[in-house]
């Protein structure tokens, strides 16, 4: 039997601890990318929660779970700006400081303003056979479509997109614009009766997708 054995000191704290989040989400449920040198745990607070629509989690509650280079997380369920922070411990209880990164929850559609149109009927007859207005967003977004739609509560997939092959012009986008930049559009006839054959009123209706891919309704 021997009369000695060694013991080892470890005082250093894991290293290099970082977090990353999407910048922008338009679900409570994202995904945390995790990692630091020499972590066997984490523990994650700030406003994420236990179960959706639950209280932000503090540091105070939070727990040690295995580390792990990802985390799925449950963000607190108001719209705005979200902090989640981490901190990593070693397999003698050596903690790191806190790390921390952000990110914009966004669940609400943007809300389209259109101006115009100049006139309310129109022909294929040249000189009466275009309609012209505008439209505009309380947000940035970058694609919209204009489209004949069955009423004025369909969503954007609905109806039929108005083409542009008889000189109808913008009546879809994918440039990012910023909110309340207007948008200049002329329907044409012909264009209007390949979207929506026959005579009649048709409800036109346009739709904008925000930075974070929600859409107008």
């Amino acid at each position: 039997m021997a009369a000695y054995f060694t013991l080892t000191l470890d005082t250093t704290a894991p290293s290099g601890g970082s977090i990353s989040l999407p910048a922008r989400s338009n679900s409570v449920h994202v995904t945390a990318t995790l990692s630091a040198t020499g972590a066997n745990y984490m523990k994650l607070w700030g406003d994420i929660c236990a179960t959706e629509g639950g209280t932000a989690i503090t540091e105070a509650n939070a727990s040690w779970v295995a580390y792990s280079a990802s985390a799925s997380i449950i963000l607190t369920s108001t719209d705005g700006s979200k902090t989640v922070y981490v901190k990593f411990k070693d397999d003698v209880g050596n903690e790191s400081a806190s790390v921390n990164a952000s990110t914009v929850l966004d669940t609400s559609g943007p809300v389209v303003t259109i101006v115009g149109p100049d006139v309310a009927k129109i022909s294929k007859v040249a000189g009466y056979n275009v309609s012209a207005f505008t439209f505009s967003a309380n947000e940035a977004f970058d694609e919209w479509t204009v489209r004949v739609v069955p009423n004025t509560s369909s969503t954007h997939t609905a109806g039929t997109e108005i083409p542009t092959t008889g000189g109808s012009t913008n009546m879809h986008g994918t440039t990012q614009t910023a909110a309340s930049t207007a948008v200049s559009c002329t329907i044409y006839g012909a264009d209007l009766e390949t979207a929506s054959s026959g005579d009649g009123a048709k409800i036109i209706k346009v739709f904008v997708k925000d930075l974070t891919g929600n859409w107008s309704t």
